[in-house]
């Protein structure tokens, strides 16, 4: 085969040239591209080594206390300023900051996202809580970059005028971006769940409106061909910086100008897949790293989707159909098809109610984009016109939001997905099947619902009699995860906030749920009410199912201080020795105490239990002190001895005393603690105590502890030593 291929290049010298020149470029680019990503990560680590890291650069971006700067090298680093600060700064002044640093960090839970590998590909620096701002340098001249900002807020302004929140944000979002309004993260949420996310990020649309106007208005003025690109070059460089740039606005800037050079500068016809592959390998040029860019990626597999889907949509579909409607469906569904595989291993997510989200909505959003355009534009000249239009666009954001809230309610309107290797290649041939043969339609089906069963009997065959305990990596506090097919059970949810992982609900429990594929929580333990255990009860509760809460008793107490209302089909059991769950696979067994409570201590109220899988069982001691220990001891000794510990007040010297230990006779002990932690948990005296006693598992040290329970045990780190 080899020897074939050589012999027509041979024969070719001009194939030759092409071939080669491409190889020298991959290898270029590649080369590039592992020199570049050395030097990027070294830059990170020396900041985030530094004792205390000072960052120069200008200031590209401000919003409330939020604040960009760019460094001379080009690195971007997010600044969080104190609520009340007096700071007065301007675009494009250059500043010094120091304060509280927070860099990219690896992932250390299953699911999380990698931000060291996205802070690389986008030469991020991470963020910074700001103590001290110094203006080193005040910067008066005029910028595109100043000038688009003062546009932005008077565009703003004008929209907040024109319709309440959060109906603004989403128009201003709609229109020009996400940058245009700090959307709150329900409202991301919302359109993520939704598969709209794409409607708040600036695309080839906006685009295309912006420089057909422009195109128009021009033609009216008599400048017609080539002289064209005189305005319309600098009115694309504006919009690029009003929008706060991005990959689809760049892609749809580069393929508008091509075509436009190509046909009134040159003269010459050339197909679109040409445009499309030439502006792809102009922005590889420009940055190599775009390969990696979910933006870019999920851009252009739309723009093929259009070009090229649609009408392999619209040929399957029913030929009773009228041709408005078919094009209506097919435009919703060739980009669902396009970039949905990408969705599958990117995000481990099969988005069904996108689907329907993007049938559904995708016209009445470039509508909303129309209409919303118009009127910010007429809203200079001829108010009345442009309230008329705001109000229109009211009604179609409105819509939008209701259709949005009702795609996420649907049954497996996003599926998590965690064999995404398997399902992709399931996907790609139920399109196969769909779209590129001739089979009758009832065949078709058929062979669907056969790929559709052969992914669920491989979830299901993958935890087929085992148990899992993933003890999640969560900073300084507690949340364990518990999955069987027939069981799901969360054991505490960690803090709120840690500066290292962020939001502890949103980066590190709900990317996890998703990586084992739970949609619905059976159980949610609660050992007691601290804030390092509860801290993300709420939002939980906001976002997930949860069957039945599991409390010590003084749940409604702690809902009725933080003004938590339980959802109408969540259940809750105070639990004490003597009640257990029980699943197909596991029993838990509550040792804790039912008398006499109220007069301990909060960390001794906590619920004390043992997970059971014979011939292996893990006990679970809350933040209990020394003092339960020895009344376990004596009333429940029998009960205690346990194949692992999660030992009790994330491994402080109040806890774990010898003669527990001695009783308990643990091979593994499990500890959650935060790295670097205030309190010096896990105590050198407990560590010392604890190594008498088998192999010591630490999440400060390895990130998440994955505990497999089948007819074997075994323990693994998330983080490789």
């Amino acid at each position: 085969m080899s020897l074939i291929l050589v012999s027509k290049l041979i024969k070719e010298p001009r194939l030759t040239y092409v071939s080669l020149i491409t190889v020298l470029l991959i290898m270029m680019i590649n080369s590039y591209l592992s020199i570049e990503t050395k030097q990027r990560l070294s830059t990170i680590t020396a900041y985030s080594n530094a004792k205390k890291p000072q960052f120069t650069g200008k200031l590209i971006y401000t919003y409330h206390n939020k604040i960009i700067i760019k460094t001379q090298k080009g690195y971007t680093l997010t600044g969080y300023l104190p609520k009340n600060h007096l700071f007065k700064l301007n675009l494009d002044d250059t500043v010094r900051l120091t304060g509280t640093y927070n860099p990219p960090s690896t992932p250390t839970n299953p699911g999380q996202y990698n931000n060291l590998k996205y802070a690389i590909h986008h030469k991020k620096l991470g963020s910074i809580y700001i103590k001290s701002l110094k203006v080193l340098k005040k910067n008066t001249s005029v910028s595109l970059n100043k000038a688009s900002y003062h546009v932005k807020k008077k565009i703003t302004k004008h929209h907040q005028k024109s319709l309440p929140m959060p109906h603004s944000s989403i128009y201003s979002a709609l229109i020009f971006g996400e940058n245009y309004a700090e959307l709150n993260h329900d409202l991301k949420q919302l359109f993520k769940k939704a598969g709209l996310i794409h409607a708040i990020v600036v695309s080839g649309s906006q685009v295309s409106l912006v420089l057909g106007m422009c195109h128009i208005v021009i033609n009216w003025l008599g400048i017609y061909r080539y002289y064209q690109l005189i305005f319309l070059v600098p009115i694309s460089i504006f919009f690029f910086i009003l929008t706060g740039g991005g990959e689809s606005v760049l892609r749809a800037i580069i393929m508008a100008h091509t075509l436009f050079i190509i046909k009134f500068g040159l003269g010459y016809r050339s197909s679109t897949l040409h445009v499309i592959s030439f502006t792809a390998f102009l922005m590889i040029i420009m940055d190599p790293f775009v390969i990696y860019k979910i933006g870019a990626i999920l851009s252009f597999l739309a723009t093929f989707s259009l070009v090229f889907g649609t009408d392999l949509v619209k040929q399957q579909l029913p030929k009773r159909f009228s041709p408005k409607l078919n094009e209506f469906i097919s435009i919703g569904i060739a980009p669902w098809m396009f970039t949905t595989p990408v969705l599958i291993i990117k995000f481990q997510s099969l988005p069904i109610g996108s689907l329907v989200s993007n049938i559904i909505l995708v016209q009445l959003i470039e509508y909303t984009v129309i209409i919303g355009f118009t009127g910010t534009l007429l809203g200079i000249v001829l108010p009345p016109i442009a309230h008329v239009l705001h109000q229109l666009a009211w009604v179609c954001i409105d819509l939008i939001i209701h259709v949005s809230t009702w795609v996420t309610h649907l049954p497996f309107a996003d599926i998590p997905i965690n064999q995404h290797n398997l399902t992709t290649g399931l996907f790609l041939l139920a399109c196969f099947i769909c779209f590129k043969t001739s089979l009758p339609l009832k065949t078709k089906l058929t062979s669907c619902l056969c790929l559709i069963l052969i992914g669920i009997n491989s979830y299901f065959i993958r935890y087929n009699n085992s148990v899992i305990i993933t003890q999640l990596d969560i900073g300084q506090g507690d949340a364990t995860l518990i999955k069987t097919n027939q069981f799901t059970c969360l054991i505490d949810t960690g803090p709120p906030y840690d500066k290292r992982l962020g939001s502890i609900t949103y980066s590190v429990l709900l990317p996890a749920l998703r990586y084992y594929g739970i949609q619905t929580l059976d159980a949610l333990i609660l050992t007691h009410f601290d804030q390092d255990h509860v801290g993300n009860l709420k939002p939980l509760l906001a976002t997930i199912p949860i069957k039945k809460i599991i409390h010590n008793g003084n749940l409604h107490s702690y809902l009725k201080k933080h003004n938590i209302s339980l959802p109408n089909n969540t259940l809750e059991q105070s639990v004490c020795y003597g009640d257990r769950i029980r699943s197909k696979l596991i029993t838990i067994s509550f040792l804790n105490p039912c008398n006499n409570t109220a007069q301990l201590s909060k960390n001794n109220q906590s619920l004390v239990f043992k997970l059971s899988k014979p011939p292996y069982s893990m006990l679970f001691t809350g933040d209990i002190e020394k003092e339960m220990e020895y009344r376990l001891l004596q009333h429940h000794s029998n009960s205690l001895p346990s194949t692992l510990l999660k030992v009790a007040h994330h491994g402080s010297k109040t806890s774990t005393t010898h003669k527990f230990l001695s009783t308990v006779k643990p091979i593994h002990s499990i500890i959650s603690a935060g790295k670097n932690n205030s309190y010096n948990h896990p105590h050198l005296a407990v560590l010392a105590t604890l190594n008498d006693y088998g192999k010591i598992w630490r999440t400060d040290q390895t990130g998440a502890i994955i505990i497999h329970m089948t007819k074997t045990l075994t323990i693994k780190s998330f983080i490789k030593k």
